[in-house]
């Protein structure tokens, strides 16, 4: 009897080691703090999660989680260990397993694509839609995510002031002094593979209850305001409630690109853009951007490209270009981060948490690391490493 339980024990005790050895190694880790979503060499696509991103090294073979392009891509929502996403008329809530995404609930929303969405609480979501036949048709529905329930669904027409530009593009919508505004524009499709932006953006006002439309007001300073952010961030609340967001006219979004990218300010007080603030970015970097997160105490990090290093739009992705630079809202300034330069056209690159900044980076040596940008020491140091089986790190997101 002695002689089973000294065997069963030392088989249990052998069986910790190997788990304990796994976990140490790494492993398909489904209860990470953080997610990555990776685009790889060999065209599959990627979660990976782990409980640090300030230092370690993952590889996609031993950690990554396989998750088919026909069911997700990167423009995905990532919410409280939850991954929602609109696919073949439905939107859909997933749970992360060792296998896979395994769908757990969903809704119909027949012939629609996200355009923008906006959490206003941790169980209601503002999910704004246009229809794939006129891109036209704006439609914003309000859901519960924990029961997944559209309690109210609403068509707004927003009208253009030209006929040939009649794509609708939604760039951003926010609660602000207890109304919904939403920042838009329109395009105009040059043929199968080409578009332009009209040369104005607007923000409508609307009942934050009843969705009923108040007021429109626009702005010729630039084009294309902020864009779809569930593929990367561009606006923002700070501290004291300013809402900043940018404008994207550059080649990758608004296509637009005699018009400068800028930061433009709604004041706390307001529910108008201020006429007086026009942080321009392009006159400081001589180059457009795309993608802006806050920092804290009006200093925000934002993503620019180079236009003496891509062809056009066919290389622009694959071009290792992108600058990072802290811009301080206040002061209208702009530095250069000392980090390689990044590839990828438009990634949610950068998660802001506890002071710190981390940024994945694709870069020319073929490494692909979050670095961890210090704000208050304004050090910078390497952070989680992917091995080379990556391409891009598309995504960074904080699970819960």
């Amino acid at each position: 009897m002695l002689s089973y339980r000294l065997t069963l024990f030392l088989s249990l005790f052998l069986l910790h080691l190997v788990i304990s050895c796994r976990t140490e190694d790494g492993g398909k880790n489904i209860d990470g703090k953080f997610s990555l979503y990776t685009m790889n060499k060999d065209l599959r696509n990627t979660i990976i999660t782990s409980n640090t991103i300030d230092s370690g090294n993952l590889t996609i073979s031993k950690n990554g989680i396989d998750i088919p392009t026909q069911q997700f891509d990167r423009s995905i929502i990532v919410k409280d260990r939850h991954f929602y996403f609109l696919r073949a008329g439905k939107f859909r809530k997933y749970s992360l397993g060792s296998n896979g995404l395994k769908e757990i609930a969903q809704l119909a929303m027949q012939d629609q694509h996200i355009e923008n969405i906006n959490w206003l609480d941790r169980d209601t979501l503002l999910l704004f839609t246009s229809d794939n036949k006129t891109n036209r048709q704006l439609w914003v529905y309000k859901i519960t995510v924990n029961d997944f329930k559209i309690n109210q669904q609403q068509q707004i027409k927003l009208s253009t002031a030209a006929a040939d530009f009649n794509v609708l593009s939604i760039g951003f919508s926010t609660i602000h002094q207890q109304q919904l505004l939403v920042g838009y524009t329109f395009n105009k499709v040059i043929n199968e593979t080409d578009f332009t932006t009209i040369d104005t953006l607007y923000v409508a006002t609307l009942d934050k209850t009843t969705f009923k439309l108040e007021n429109i007001q626009k702005d010729t300073r630039s084009t294309y305001p902020g864009g779809l952010n569930t593929v990367q961030s561009y606006s923002f609340h700070d501290e004291n409630g300013n809402f900043y967001f940018m404008s994207c006219p550059g080649i990758a979004l608004g296509n637009r690109p005699s018009k400068p990218t800028a930061i433009f300010r709604i004041d706390s007080n307001s529910t108008h853009i201020n006429p007086t603030y026009f942080f321009n970015l392009t006159a400081n970097t001589r180059n457009h951007a795309y993608g802006m997160w806050y920092l804290g105490n009006s200093q925000a990090i934002i993503r620019s490209e180079r236009r003496d290093r891509y062809t056009d739009f066919s290389d622009h992705h694959s071009t290792y270009q992108f600058e990072y630079y802290v811009v301080d809202l206040i002061s209208r300034t702009t530095k250069k981060l000392n980090l390689p330069l990044d590839k990828g056209t438009r990634k949610e690159s950068v998660l802001v948490e506890n002071g710190k900044a981390y940024i994945a980076i694709d870069d020319g040596k073929d490494q692909h690391q979050v670095w961890v940008y210090d704000i208050k020491s304004k050090s910078i140091q390497v952070g989680l490493t992917l091995d080379q089986a990556t391409d891009f790190i598309v995504r960074i997101d904080r699970l819960h």
